[in-house]
């Protein structure tokens, strides 16, 4: 017999499966145009000449606009969903995936029927088809279907008769950099991509003792910058989508505000993203000098 928190994963995947022809044929086009929107604004440069002005705000008014329906009908729903069913919880749904399901599913690959197996497999197929078709994140839901796509992919790989990566056409690329400065071509290059990138912790520090590391409750030898172009709100729409990871190996911690929860987006500039990300390893590397 599938176990509640099982079962509640697939009346999720039934959620998305019975919503997918309205997705795909209205909202992914509405994302397409949002994008367009972006583009567009991004040629316009309203505080250096007065003539980008009000085609920059015509433009802000029209995005604003969609997202709002955006949020309506894409966001709200589904986040709700994961909450109704107990999969997500609290405001940030997405970081609670995981803890909230992988005791039950590590339970469930020990006990298991014939019967349950032929369940399994109906439901893993309707989830990579959901995903692979509609291959969207919707501009604000990155987050919660990649920690969805973990969680689905810790139940679904082990009920498998390949030795293929099947959720190899959807699920988030890592591309490792070197130095930040090749971080930035590789935001340039890879706009709109369903990518992460890494950064060896010792490109970034140097050399430190582990000693020193260890005794940091908050900083370890290898951080993560998590979801930063995923925050969005009605200012600037970021031209990529990911995870930006410093080091190996490293232990996900997800520092989000709540700006979607409240109805708003933050999206991000490519320029606001570097600065960022170099804000905060010239914070790590002034908190390690501190502690010599």
């Amino acid at each position: 017999m599938i176990p509640q928190k099982i079962q509640a994963l697939f009346d999720f995947i039934d959620f998305l499966d019975k919503n997918k022809g309205t997705y795909i044929d209205k909202y992914i086009p509405l994302c397409d145009e949002l994008s367009n929107l972006n583009n567009q604004r991004n040629l316009l440069k309203p505080n250096e000449n007065y003539k980008d002005k009000h085609p920059y705000d015509n433009i802000q008014k029209e995005i604003k606009e969609k997202i709002e329906i955006i949020i309506e009908n894409i966001y709200e729903p589904i986040t709700s969903k994961l909450k109704e069913l107990g999969i997500g919880s609290g405001d940030d749904v997405d970081s609670s995936i995981w803890n909230n399901n992988i005791s039950e599913i590590s339970n469930f690959k020990r006990n298991f029927s014939d019967n349950d197996t032929q369940v399994v497999f109906h439901y893993k197929e309707k989830y990579l088809s959901f995903r692979t078709e509609t291959n969207s994140d919707f501009l604000c839901l990155s987050m919660v279907f990649s920690n969805l796509d973990e969680i689905m992919k810790e139940l679904f790989e082990y009920f498998k008769d390949t030795e293929k990566n099947e959720f190899e056409s959807f699920e988030t690329k890592t591309i490792e950099v070197g130095v930040i400065s090749e971080l930035a071509k590789q935001i340039k290059e890879n706009k709109r991509k369903n990518v992460k990138y890494s950064i060896p912790s010792e490109n970034l520090l140097g050399k430190v003792e582990k000693s020193k590391l260890t005794t940091t409750s908050k900083i370890k030898k290898e951080f993560n910058v998590y979801n930063i172009v995923d925050s969005i709100k009605v200012g600037d729409i970021s031209n990529n989508s990911g995870q930006i990871i410093l080091g190996k190996e490293n232990e996900t911690e997800v520092n989000r505000n709540d700006d979607i929860a409240k109805k708003s987006f933050r999206w991000q500039k490519r320029d606001t993203i570097i600065t960022t990300i170099i804000g905060i390893i010239t914070l790590v590397i002034t908190y390690l000098s501190m502690n010599n």
